[in-house]
């Protein structure tokens, strides 16, 4: 027979596990660059990807994404050094030596992360397909 106090610590228990598997999502990184070829040079908007229901589109102007949307889907905009989905070699050769020599500088990538609830799903770019404004986030995962 359960008491009162058995009867509460359950209860506890099992709304720890639920609201700790409500926390839990699943990220999913994309190559925002290869999703949009040919068509980041191509101003207007451009359908790159579904998610669910919703359709991923990016607004390009002047070779660059100046912003994407993915129906009514809640957007955050982030940035992080280290490349979160294939986007071409990291290494930058300098021209004028004769040994090749590695480039050191900080380079960012760019992220739209959409939330569907149960998912993030996050278009990465390198930092010269973006219009970069002071409103990018540093990456965490979520």
């Amino acid at each position: 027979m359960f008491n009162r106090r058995t009867l509460l610590s359950s209860l506890l228990v099992l709304g720890l596990i639920a609201g700790g598997a409500a926390i839990a999502k699943n990220e999913h990184h994309h190559d925002g660059h290869a999703a949009l070829g040919t068509k980041l040079h191509e101003n207007g908007k451009h359908d790159v990807a579904k998610i669910g229901a919703n359709t991923v589109t990016a607004e390009v102007k002047d070779n660059k994404v100046v912003n994407m949307t993915a129906g009514n889907l809640p957007v955050k905009k982030v940035k992080s050094k280290k490349k979160m989905a294939s986007l071409g070699a990291g290494i930058i050769l300098v021209a004028d030596s004769r040994y090749p020599q590695v480039a050191q500088m900080d380079t960012y990538y760019y992220a739209y992360c959409f939330d569907t609830g149960t998912d993030i799903e996050c278009y990465w770019f390198p930092a010269s397909d973006v219009v970069v404004t002071d409103a990018w986030s540093d990456y965490a995962p979520m």
